[in-house]
């Protein structure tokens, strides 16, 4: 559930990006997303390190090793210059997650380019997956260091002190979704937590299966017209 807490959270971060000359909401929503999927990488390597201390064994790490590579991490970089947070994002962070593959981000040479990740079967299907898709067209839109640097404050000020530990991303994308007139066209909702799992232990699915997504615009008010439906192997 969001409280009156975090929504003027997430209000006083919407409203920095508006006023930093973003004033489509479909694009404040855009780059939110992209900023917060960037965190969650990061999240995840912590996790991962966790695990190989306790383990005492070597694991596959979303980040390269080397110093280009690490500064892309969100803990790196969060509390560094607005100017040299721009930097890293722009030149790095963002052009790394459009050739993301395998789960892992590509590295970058002394010269500041990137090193895309070679596929691992040679053909190239691994550049053709959803999320290479979708990012394909994707762009970085933040127009200021000042902006940027407020969004990144604001988010990790809503991360760490009132939706740490919690399955909120839904909740988050239904406020923010709820702020456009056309709501219900230009998004979906994330399905809670315990509801996926449910869905996982009543289907189980393997890797060999195709997965049909129905989402269906109003149960409640029996509409039952199929709004989408989206195939994913």
């Amino acid at each position: 559930m969001i409280t009156g807490a975090i929504k003027n959270k997430v209000d006083k971060i919407w409203t920095d990006i508006w006023a930093g000359g973003i004033t489509n909401p479909l694009t404040v929503i855009e780059q939110l997303t992209y900023l917060m999927f960037i965190r969650s990488l990061d999240e995840k390597e912590l996790e991962t390190e966790e695990l190989e201390n306790l383990m005492g064994e070597k694991m596959e790490h979303i980040f390269p090793a080397s110093s280009a590579g690490q500064s892309m991490r969100w803990s790196k970089f969060k509390n560094n210059d607005p100017r040299d947070i721009y930097d890293v994002m722009s030149q790095r962070v963002f052009p790394a997650i459009k050739n993301m593959k395998q789960g892992r981000l590509p590295d970058f040479d002394e010269r500041g380019e990137l090193v895309e990740i070679p596929d691992e079967d040679g053909t190239g299907a691994q550049s053709n997956t959803a999320f290479a898709r979708y990012m394909e067209d994707a762009m970085f839109l933040i127009p200021t260091p000042q902006v940027l640097q407020k969004i990144i404050t604001g988010l990790e000020d809503l991360y760490e002190h009132d939706i740490a530990d919690l399955d909120m991303q839904g909740d988050l994308y239904e406020y923010m979704l709820g702020k456009l007139a056309t709501a219900g066209q230009n998004g979906q909702f994330r399905t809670p937590k315990h509801i996926r799992e449910m869905m996982v232990e009543l289907m189980q699915p393997t890797p060999d299966d195709t997965i049909c997504e129905i989402i269906i615009p109003s149960l409640i008010q029996g509409m039952g017209k199929i709004k989408k439906c989206a195939l994913a192997v």
